[in-house]
């Protein structure tokens, strides 16, 4: 158990500080950029998956950072924890910071004024935060570039905002303002698809 908290603590002490510190300053941001007080549920649905969510796209693609550097990727293969593992506490310690950085966010909407059922648009940012850092995941494991693995769900969340709903049917990220949930399930299995698969695609790319 030790050494799985050793991996996490190098981590939050060298590979994300700085995404932490971006995502962070985003939602501090919100007020002075969106209004964040005395929303209505479809407004508030709005800040949540139009800007909230980005911060999914920012944290968890890094998970792979450290083995841009091959001598570190060679360090990683060699020991006696396997590759995989590693990628996987870095996620599971990403996924945990993303949903406590949510988690306050929307309790300073609701202590805004908000009017929304929390515990629905919790859930449904957090899918959509997943689904998106999933996408960035996947083809940074695809392609070993962290350039391309931030291009790819930002694509995709211009095109959800051009294309609308009649584009990416059930994959929309924006169906909790049209007041639909449904799509956040298949949101939420695609983040484990597209999670998975990326890992695997990164510990196949040994060199």
């Amino acid at each position: 158990m030790e050494r799985y908290l050793q991996i996490e603590k190098v981590n939050l002490k060298y590979n994300i500080p700085l995404h932490i510190l971006i995502s962070a300053l985003m939602l501090l941001a919100s007020p002075l950029l969106i209004g964040v007080a005395n929303l209505g549920a479809q407004d508030t649905a709005k800040v949540l998956e139009m800007y909230a969510a980005l911060i999914g796209i920012v944290l968890l693609p890094p998970i792979f950072m450290p083995e841009q550097d091959h001598d570190i990727r060679d360090l990683v293969y060699t020991k006696y924890v396997n590759g995989a593992v590693v990628y996987l506490i870095r996620l599971f310690g990403n996924v945990l910071l993303l949903a406590v950085l949510l988690g306050l966010y929307v309790g300073l909407l609701k202590y805004q004024g908000c009017e929304f059922p929390v515990v629905k648009y919790f859930l449904g940012t957090l899918a959509q935060m997943l689904f998106m850092g999933g996408l960035g995941i996947f083809f940074y494991g695809l392609c070993d570039n962290l350039v391309i693995g931030y291009m790819v769900p930002i694509v995709y969340y211009i095109a959800a905002i051009g294309s609308g709903q009649k584009l990416l049917k059930m994959f929309y990220p924006f169906s909790m303002m049209l007041g639909s949930f449904k799509e956040k399930g298949v949101l939420a299995f695609g983040a484990v698809v597209l999670i998975g698969a990326g890992v695997w695609l990164r510990c196949r790319r040994r060199r």
